[in-house]
């Protein structure tokens, strides 16, 4: 779980930082992963709202954000709201977020991040690594549906978790079947009160929304 929660200072997201780790039923590791866009793309904390509206990279920002007038609008009136935003503070922006205020959803594909236990299913893959079925998987957070289903159909024998993440993925995915993953929510040296020495008082989303 160490390592699963230094991973997580990997990540890039400005909601929410995670970190996973799976191992084999003897608790050797086969891969590591955290929350963050695909490789080759710039996370989320480098991106700014100043630069999307100046179009000032197109291996940065996608041809959608940069040409699509809705978005545009969206972004512009965000960076006003930000005005008064502290000189060195980057206005990142999350585009889940303001793709859904433009559709006036809250559609989790518009997330540009893979999901910490995705990318660690994902490594496994990409790098040739060996069946994971019986195994064990270290989150800092409790897998989502999309990550949990993922999880079941690998084979995971137990999910350890630190913080239990909003949604139905444990009733209505993980508790069910002949072949469920148990759930252990972890408690040692990172626990909740040691976690939170570390983490911020908010994410920086929600600062940059506290700024306006």
């Amino acid at each position: 779980m160490q390592i699963a929660y230094t991973a997580k200072l990997n990540s890039g997201c400005i909601s929410r930082q995670v970190g996973a780790v799976v191992t084999d039923e003897n608790y050797s590791i086969k891969s590591v992963g955290w929350n963050d866009v695909a490789k080759g793309q710039v996370p989320c904390n480098l991106r700014s709202l100043n630069e999307v509206i100046n179009f000032s990279s197109d291996t940065t920002y996608s041809e959608y954000e940069r040409y699509d007038e809705k978005f545009q609008s969206k972004a512009k009136e965000k960076l006003i709201s930000l005005a008064n935003i502290e000189k060195g503070k980057n206005p990142s922006y999350c585009f889940k977020s303001l793709q859904n205020e433009i559709d006036g959803e809250r559609n989790q594909v518009h997330t540009r991040s893979l999901h910490a236990e995705e990318n660690a299913f994902l490594q496994l893959s990409k790098y040739g690594g060996i069946g994971i079925e019986g195994g064990k998987l270290f989150t800092t957070a409790s897998p989502c549906e999309l990550c949990a289903k993922k999880a079941y159909q690998l084979g995971i024998k137990e999910i350890i978790f630190i913080d239990p993440y909003p949604g139905i993925a444990i009733q209505h995915i993980l508790h069910i079947g002949n072949n469920p993953p148990k759930l252990v929510q972890f408690r040692g040296a990172i626990g909740k009160s040691y976690q939170q020495l570390y983490e911020p008082l908010m994410p920086y989303k929600d600062e940059l929304e506290f700024l306006k």
